[in-house]
């Protein structure tokens, strides 16, 4: 994953450190998914709604600090805050690992998920990475968190029946230790002062990010995936366990999760290859309702609850990897930090809401989770369907032989037409780049409009 062609050897190690990090903080949080709802409706005060908070607590404390941490690591520097991060989850960690009551839990994944170190992770990335390889390293981070929720999703389980839930716990602590060691041994330092670059989120660039239809619908899809899946757990492991023990479950997840991985790769293909990335999107979104249909119907069975779980785990593998896709080709470079820091934060308030929304409903009945689940995935499917097909995107490149002093106010002016998605000047080669929608705008148009600036 570190390795590739054209990457020096500064990016390598940052690469490899940096997904380590990623991985040991996702993989901490993923561990104790599948066995937590067991563990949390045996302590005092639990209850169906206390314990979907306690599964999704850290999304929370997640969504509130991500910014914070971002902008406190341009003062005090981006290791500074990746290690203070890693030192609160491992906090949480012991919170959680000695709770003793339902509320206790949920303090100590409160307190996990203030570490919110994802962003400056990220940042520190860009600082260190040229940006001809920046989709490669965020690419790496991106199989690091998918590999740490598979393993995550098969060893909590294994783990926690032996040696009890909080040694999973305590586990995540040791492991953020670890972490700590690869931020201040294995991760270079970047050189001289640290600046905002493109990969932050800014506040200023909030307003486009948040009106743009396109990227407002990935963030609805990444909200409402994490919701249903944190949703889904409040309930499944505890129906589960009518027909196996939890030292057993992984034999239901390792199948289920590889398959779904396995189906994903082929999925991708068609999705990137063949220019299908729509017709995808809508096909998981698709089966993602399909499962709360065969939940529905089939949750008093240990074949109904597993068959379930299969179509959702394949819809939710095809989509991990193709809404950031998707998400990318409608940003602006300028805007790329704030649209993945409202993704990421999307994704850590559905996580939220999930384990609310889905305990909430558990305290009427497994039927109404599902029902509500199913009512809410369809208008989901509804939504999705308005999605801008990125089919429609083209490249629009032309050499400008004016000297420009300033490009700034003709990129501005190009990005602003109506159906230009981005615009951005490459000084070395003295080219300007327009990424445009071809069923609004035509390349005439830009020509024309170029050809006016220039001559102004």
């Amino acid at each position: 994953m570190a390795g590739g062609e054209g990457l020096s050897a500064v990016e390598k190690k940052t690469l490899a450190g940096l997904s380590m990090i990623f991985a040991i903080r996702m993989f901490g949080l993923f561990i104790v998914f599948p066995v937590i709802s067991l563990y949390a409706r045996m302590l005092p005060g639990a209850d169906p709604f206390w314990l979907g908070m306690a599964l999704g607590g850290y999304g929370l404390s997640q969504a509130l600090f991500q910014i914070p941490f971002g902008m406190l690591s341009d003062r005090f520097g981006r290791k500074t805050m990746i290690v203070l991060g890693l030192l609160i989850f491992a906090g949480g960690s012991v919170v959680a690992a000695t709770a003793h009551t339902v509320m206790g839990l949920f303090i100590g994944r409160l307190i996990q998920g203030s570490g919110a170190v994802a962003s400056v992770i990220i940042a520190l990335m860009a600082d260190l990475t040229r940006e001809e390889f920046r989709t490669r390293a965020m690419a790496g981070i991106g199989v690091s968190i998918g590999l740490s929720f598979a393993v995550g999703m098969v060893v909590g389980p294994i783990v926690g029946a032996h040696y009890g839930v909080a040694s999973l716990f305590w586990l995540t602590g040791y492991l953020s230790v670890a972490g700590i060691a690869i931020i201040l041994f294995v991760v270079p330092s970047p050189q001289g002062a640290v600046h905002k670059n493109e990969m932050e989120l800014s506040l200023s660039q909030l307003g486009y990010v948040l009106k743009n239809p396109a990227l407002l619908r990935i963030d609805i899809s990444v909200f409402m995936l994490h919701l249903f899946l944190t949703a889904i757990f409040v309930s499944f492991p505890v129906l589960l366990h009518h027909y196996m023990p939890a030292s057993n479950m992984w034999k239901v997840y390792l199948p289920v999760i590889l398959g779904g991985m396995f189906l994903m790769v082929p999925g991708m293909i068609v999705a990137e290859k063949r220019k299908k990335l729509k017709m995808v999107y809508l096909l998981a979104i698709g089966l993602i309702v399909a499962s709360f249909l065969v939940f529905l119907l089939g949750y008093r069975s240990e074949f109904g609850l597993i068959a379930g779980l299969t179509v959702f785990f394949i819809g939710f593998n095809l989509l991990e990897p193709l809404m950031p896709s998707i998400m990318t080709r409608f940003v602006r470079t300028r805007t790329r930090g704030t649209s993945s820091g409202v993704f990421n934060m999307s994704q850590f308030i559905g996580a939220f809401l999930g384990g609310a929304l889905g305990g909430a409903l558990v305290t009427i009945s497994d039927e109404a989770l599902f029902i509500g689940l199913l009512v809410i995935s369809i208008l989901w499917f509804v939504i999705a369907l308005g999605l801008t097909d990125p089919n429609l995107l083209e490249t629009f490149e032309r050499p400008v032989v004016h000297e420009l002093t300033d490009p700034m106010p003709l990129v501005r002016q190009m990005g602003d037409m109506a159906g230009v998605i981005d615009c951005r000047y490459k000084e070395s080669e003295k080219i300007l780049w327009v990424k445009y929608l071809k069923d609004r705008i035509s390349p005439e148009d830009l020509e024309r409009k170029l050809a006016g600036l220039l001559g102004a």
